[in-house]
C-alpha cells in the first residue's frame, strides 16, 4: 500500500468524511476505501464512454446493421 497526499476543497473533504462515517462507521481506512471505489467507478465509466464513442463513430459510417429483406427459401440454403 502506498500513501498519496491529496488537496481537496473543504466541501469535498466534508463529503468524504461524511461518506466514510455513513458507509464504514469511521473504521480505519474508510476514506481510502471510498477513494478506491470512486476510482474503480471512474475507470468503468471511462471505458463505457470510450465504447459508446466507438459505436457512435461506426454508426456514422453509414454501415447497415440488422435484418435485411430476404425470401424464406434464402434462410434454409
Amino acid at each position: 500500500m502506498v500513501q498519496i497526499v491529496l488537496s481537496l476543497e473543504a466541501e469535498y473533504d466534508k463529503k468524504l468524511r461524511r461518506m466514510a462515517s455513513e458507509m464504514y462507521n469511521n473504521k480505519k481506512g474508510a476514506m481510502s476505501e471510498i477513494v478506491e471505489h470512486g476510482l474503480d467507478l471512474f475507470e468503468k465509466e471511462s471505458k463505457r464512454n470510450a465504447a459508446y464513442l466507438k459505436l457512435l463513430a461506426l454508426s456514422k459510417q453509414n454501415l447497415k446493421f440488422g435484418v435485411k429483406n430476404f425470401k424464406r427459401e434464402d434462410a434454409y440454403e
